[in-house]
């Protein structure tokens, strides 16, 4: 029996069939290794189990009795429902091993910071993770989930995959498009989708995620920037602290990336296919982020690849947009809005910066420039902001 020990944790291969004929030395040999390695959680690796009968499901309900700690993975679906079916999988974790499948010639239809969205089919798109683990994705999963309950129309994910040695997160949708393109391809319709894309965005800031377990983004961003803080001189960061503070804590969603790419047209409606950046907090961070997106990515000649428009479309979109989300504010107040959002925006930028930096070995390039984007644009600007929120 093939294992691995890694920090208390025992990694046990199975292959083959258990069943009445050799469940018994299973059993032995299995518990041997957890007494001779005093294991303090065990991992039943199943990728090579074709089989298991009910004499090996008792040894798997004498190991969850001796180590409350152990979970089955790699699961085959010839297998998995042997667990289902009888209820195994409600006493013990079991994972089922992830679908291979390949992306090649499918449509890039979105990209983020974490992942790849490609077109499988008519019927379903992927989103490719760059580097995520299981955890993180299974969350993105659990909060898409816990958001269309709370009424936000969102992409349902059904499938865990693996492509190319990354993990995949595979969602139906039915004969959809992404909002970009049909603003590009339906240009009578642009009043009519901007009016749904504002409506999407104010419902998501209107959603109580009080009871949601992702986190507070006043306390993310203060963390974030928190790299820098000895670059900056005390009266910088004692400002950007008063600027992170006048910011109130609100419950409410907050999304993180609601830009025309990562928003799905179906049957009329729109649908939210992003959800790795799920925070709670001040409607102003994805606000931000959308000014952000609109007007950044045009200085760096990336508009089409990451919004999926041209630098005239982005524009035209960020002014209607806006004219919309505050319909609500007078005039001077919008003004007033505008003004702080804008600043904000490059509070924004130094934050998604400093996430870039993270695993580089040299971060050093990427601190100079948020340091050039607080400088530049946000700390002058405290009041501008407070003006802004006081309004919103």
């Amino acid at each position: 029996m093939q294992y691995q020990l890694e920090n208390g944790s025992l990694t046990v291969q199975l292959s083959g069939r258990i069943g009445s004929d050799n469940a018994a030395e299973f059993e032995r040999e299995l518990f041997a290794l957890i007494e001779d390695n005093q294991a303090e959680r065990v991992i039943l690796d199943a990728a090579g189990l074709e089989y298991i009968s009910s004499a090996g499901l008792r040894v798997i309900l004498k190991l969850k009795r001796k180590t409350a700690d152990s979970k089955i993975i790699n699961v085959s679906s010839e297998v998995y429902e042997i667990f289902q079916i009888t209820g195994f999988s409600e006493i013990i974790e079991v994972q089922k091993a992830f679908r291979e499948i390949s992306v090649e010639g499918c449509e890039v239809i979105g990209e983020g910071g974490f992942g790849i969205v490609y077109r499988l089919d008519a019927d379903t798109i992927v989103k490719i993770y760059k580097s995520a683990g299981l955890e993180r994705i299974r969350k993105e999963i659990s909060y898409a989930k816990q958001a269309f309950q709370k009424g936000i129309p969102t992409a349902i994910s059904f499938d865990i995959v693996k492509c190319n040695g990354r993990y995949g997160v595979v969602m139906e949708m039915l004969k959809s498009d992404m909002l970009a393109n049909r603003i590009v391809s339906e240009p009578e319709k642009f009043d009519e989708y901007l009016q749904k894309y504002a409506d999407l965005v104010r419902l998501v800031h209107s959603t109580d995620f009080s009871d949601i377990d992702c986190p507070q983004i006043n306390d993310i961003y203060r963390e974030v920037l928190g790299k820098i803080q000895g670059r900056l001189t005390e009266t910088e960061w004692e400002t950007l602290k008063q600027i992170l503070d006048s910011v109130p804590r609100r419950q409410t969603m907050i999304h993180g990336d609601l830009h025309t790419k990562n928003i799905m047209l179906q049957d009329g409606e729109l649908l939210l296919i992003d959800m790795d950046e799920i925070m709670r907090g001040h409607p102003i961070y994805d606000i931000a982020n959308i000014y952000f997106a609109y007007t950044h990515l045009i200085k760096q000649g990336k508009a089409e690849r990451y919004v999926g428009l041209d630098n005239a479309l982005c524009e035209k979109v960020l002014d209607r947009f806006m004219e919309l989300y505050f319909k609500d504010l007078s005039e001077s107040d919008r003004e007033t809005v505008l003004k702080g959002v804008e600043a904000f925006a490059l509070l924004r930028g130094a934050y998604a910066v400093l996430l870039a930096s993270n695993g580089k070995a040299d971060p050093e390039p990427l601190y100079q420039h948020a340091l050039l984007l607080l400088r530049e644009g946000v700390l002058q600007n405290a009041e501008v902001i407070a003006e802004a929120l006081a309004v919103m």
